[in-house]
């Protein structure tokens, strides 16, 4: 089976999850930064769980999965330990037409989460099908020590570049000479390395005059600063 590879926008979108141990929790985990509307219908939950509900960034029914919890959630995640209820999520949603992820039961899924990891903007998922979800945390992990912070602020860069330059012009062609000068650049071990009179100076050289080169360095200076825990 050949799954199709997206990135979901859930900002607002109602979501269940229903378990509340540790898999659950790594559930709601990956999705509060992304905004999600988050239901958990547990018994009990773990205490990171706890703390979130006490905090109202999620919503927990202290009760036991039954018909009709489905309500209005959009994606469902099934990470109880039981495989009878397991089953009767999975029959519920797929009734419903809702998306399902079911915890370790890849082919009751219509959907699966990748390993992944992020910076900044820059996204980076593994999956493997579910054959080998090890194996897929192991790409993640080789990936994260070959792409550090500096690439996400790379394209908080070139993702303010690239509004100025297709404002300034409606020439694709020169749009796209520009972006490739700046990605065979240095720039990416400049940010690295923190030299923003070096960034300055190329950005200088290879955007065009009407940019503000000055406002862009400190932008992406701004960005570097956010991103210091």
């Amino acid at each position: 089976m050949a799954l199709y590879p997206v990135n979901l926008d859930v900002r607002g979108m109602p979501c269940l999850v229903v378990g509340g141990g540790h898999v659950a929790s790594r559930k709601v985990d990956s999705l509060l930064p992304c905004g999600a509307i988050i239901r958990v219908i547990s018994p009990e939950v773990c205490p990171h769980l706890e703390d979130l509900a006490r905090s109202e960034l999620l919503e927990w029914q202290k009760k036991k999965y039954a018909t009709g919890d489905l309500g209005d959630a959009r994606l469902v995640f099934a990470a109880t330990d039981s495989p009878v209820i397991q089953k009767q999520i999975v029959a519920a949603a797929k009734a419903a037409g809702v998306l399902v992820n079911v915890a370790d039961m890849p082919d009751a899924c219509t959907f699966q989460v990748p390993a992944s990891f992020r910076q900044g903007k820059l996204l980076f998922t593994v999956a493997t099908g579910g054959g080998s979800p090890a194996f897929a945390a192991r790409i993640k992990r080789e990936l994260a020590a070959l792409y550090g912070p500096e690439y996400g602020l790379f394209v908080a860069m070139m993702s303010d570049i690239r509004r100025r330059v297709v404002a300034s012009s409606d020439s694709p062609v020169a749009h796209k000479r520009i972006f490739e000068k700046l990605l065979d650049s240095d720039i990416l071990e400049h940010i690295r390395k923190e030299r923003w009179n070096e960034i300055s100076m190329l950005l200088q050289h290879i955007l065009p005059t009407e940019i503000d080169v000055s406002l862009l360095v400190k932008n992406i200076q701004n960005f570097n600063k956010e991103q210091i825990p």
